[in-house]
């Protein structure tokens, strides 16, 4: 006669026939469990996404540049640009920073402690920034326990510090083209020309330079920009960071 009853190995009861136990479902038994279940889990962690259990490539900048979107990073330079002067222009906190091989705008939501040359070590994400301009969105950072060489803006022409140079500190001179136009709430452009062409040098509002009080700023005038070179969509720029990045050619001599 057959009775349901618990075998003590299966996780159901079953129907028990004399001496012997019929298993009515297809549960494993307990024992074949614990010995199946390090393999499957095995399995499962060799079939994870290789992303998942990528870490994160420790990069020059210009090796950075040339990766595709979404790769993360680790890179290390100094502080060229401080974090949210660009804001107006930006909309975030992000800042820049420089290596021996190139520079690039690291994107934050938060405004943080860092000053022109300070040594910085970043983790982050590289993105496009929608306008055809590679960035890195923060993850973490840390000051750089290593000293690091400093960081001398290259004099080059106006050429040279957009095509070569993009996301690095550059020191130009040029003639200044048109008359300063406003591009409120964000900035304000005004374009230069040197024997190889004619560059915008946008100064963003958050930067607390006030173009309109610097009279030299004039058609005609020779002046000098330092500034981080970049690109919003195809209009490459020369971006200044304070007013002491802005002189006419004439102080400079």
């Amino acid at each position: 006669m057959s009775t349901l009853r618990t075998c003590g190995v299966c996780v159901r009861g079953c129907w028990q026939k004399g001496a012997d136990f019929q298993h009515v479902s297809s549960t494993l038994p307990l024992e074949r469990l614990r010995l199946i279940a390090p393999l499957v889990f095995s399995l499962v962690w060799l079939l994870m996404p290789i992303k998942t259990m990528a870490t994160p490539l420790t990069l020059s900048i210009d090796q950075v540049r040339q990766q595709p979107n979404g790769t993360e990073v680790v890179i290390t330079g100094i502080v060229t640009v401080p974090s949210g002067q660009f804001a107006s222009a930006t909309f975030d906190q992000g800042f820049a920073i420089q290596d021996q091989s190139s520079g690039i705008y690291v994107s934050s939501d938060r405004p943080l402690n860092l000053a022109i040359g300070d040594g910085v070590r970043v983790e982050g994400v590289l993105q496009d920034d929608g306008h055809g301009q590679p960035i890195v969105h923060l993850q973490n950072w840390q000051h750089s326990k290593v000293l690091l060489p400093s960081i001398r803006p290259y004099r080059v022409s106006l050429k040279e510090a957009v095509i070569e140079l993009d996301g690095q500190l550059v020191v130009v001179q040029g003639t200044i083209t048109r008359p300063l136009v406003e591009d409120a709430p964000y900035g304000d452009r005004l374009w230069i020309k040197d024997a190889t062409g004619t560059v915008q040098i946008y100064i963003p509002r958050s930067t607390r330079i006030a173009p309109q009080d610097l009279t030299f700023l004039q058609p005609g005038q020779a002046v000098q920009v330092t500034g981080f070179s970049s690109q919003y969509d195809r209009n490459d720029e020369i971006v200044p960071r304070t007013v002491e990045d802005i002189r006419p050619l004439e102080a400079v001599r």
